[in-house]
């Protein structure tokens, strides 16, 4: 939930993708709370959670989908074929109304029941559907959502590679492959009760193996994305075309991405009049936190904008304060220690070097000269 929190409110590049992902932890967290109370044996202390999150449960594919979908073509426009995204939800919805229009001793006998057999729970009848049918719809829907995506994502991996953008490469494969063995594994299960079919439970090691598989991918991810910090910022906008002229100018590159550069900048500006690149351990890392972009992004933006690494633009901006401070007689009063430390670096030796880099003159003669 913390993490479907961090989607919600951070700001992003892709806004759309990014509450999509926010929206299937979202439904990720409650899930798992939920499963946790009945196998904790504490469903008659919160008998008021259950039942009603079936429909929620049954719309887990669509924030799925429209996540991959939005990532890949950058944008999102409602296609009326969605709408069987959303089949397992209505029948959920309808199912959960029938139970709530029942007398209160239907749904008590059923939160009983889920008490003293949590194991035999999922046979129970809500309306059209019992449980065990509704698990295996969802997570079939889900599969076949993912399959449906395939070819697009095929195109879109294949650009990435051309791009060479690592991160986000194995980031896609690596979810998507996952939610696979997600679906997979969870439908197998479910239609394993349904046919009355043993071929999991035939053997012990199978089930446990099986059992284990399932549990580590989920596992797998509900913490993912604290390896992969970038997409709480929001990744970067594909790499598609916005117009059909061949030459491409920085701005439009930048468009593409959705970077703001006037933005940027000013936020840049900001952050320089805070002091910040003037802490010695302001890195890149740092100063694309403040920004709320990925690291890669800032990169990206400094090479095409004003083509220089990080590095190089930190180092530019603290000799900059150095000048100033040597035109204003700093040294007069102060030791050459002193200034390297105001600026930013670790000793006077490497401010010297930088200092020549940067001006093309040492330090005593710049200080002479102003």
């Amino acid at each position: 939930m913390v993490l479907a929190i961090s989607f919600f409110a951070r700001k992003s590049v892709n806004k759309i993708s990014t509450f999509f992902l926010g929206a299937f932890y979202a439904i990720f967290s409650i899930y798992t709370f939920q499963t946790y109370v009945i196998e904790s044996g504490l469903l008659l202390k919160f008998s008021w959670f259950y039942v009603w999150p079936l429909p929620l449960y049954n719309l887990i594919a669509a924030p799925i989908f429209f996540y991959f979908l939005t990532l890949i073509k950058d944008e999102f426009v409602w296609r009326w074929r969605y709408l069987l995204l959303f089949v397992p939800f209505i029948i959920g919805f309808v199912d959960v109304l029938i139970v709530y229009a029942k007398p209160q001793e239907v749904y008590d006998t059923i939160i009983h029941n889920a008490y003293l057999k949590p194991g035999e729970r999922l046979a129970v009848q809500y309306g059209f559907f019992n449980i065990n049918q509704h698990y295996a719809m969802r997570f079939l829907w889900q599969f076949l959502a993912l399959i449906g995506l395939l070819p697009l994502l095929w195109d879109f991996i294949k650009n990435l590679l051309k791009e060479k953008d690592r991160k986000l490469l194995f980031w896609v494969i690596s979810l998507y492959v996952l939610f696979i063995l997600m679906s997979i594994l969870a439908t197998m299960f479910a239609f394993e009760k349904l046919l009355n079919i043993d071929f999991l439970r035939s053997t012990g090691p199978i089930l446990r193996t099986v059992n284990f598989v399932f549990y580590v991918v989920l596992f797998i991810i509900g913490i993912m994305p604290i390896y992969f910090p970038s997409i709480l910022y929001g990744y970067p906008r594909s790499n598609k075309p916005k117009s059909t002229s061949t030459v491409t100018t920085k701005d439009e590159e930048e468009l593409k991405f959705g970077l703001d550069v006037d933005g940027l900048l000013s936020r840049l500006a900001e952050i320089k009049e805070s002091g910040s690149f003037y802490k010695q351990n302001f890195d890149l890392t740092s100063c694309a936190k403040a920004l709320e972009i990925p690291t890669h992004h800032l990169s990206y933006f400094l090479n095409q904008q004003l083509g220089l690494t990080f590095s190089a633009y930190r180092n530019n901006v603290r000799i900059e304060k150095g000048k100033t401070l040597i035109t204003l007689g700093y040294l007069e009063k102060n030791t050459m220690e002193a200034l390297a430390q105001q600026c930013g670096f670790a000793n006077r030796s490497s401010f010297s070097k930088t200092f020549k880099k940067v001006t093309t003159m040492n330090v005593t003669e710049f200080s002479s000269n102003s």
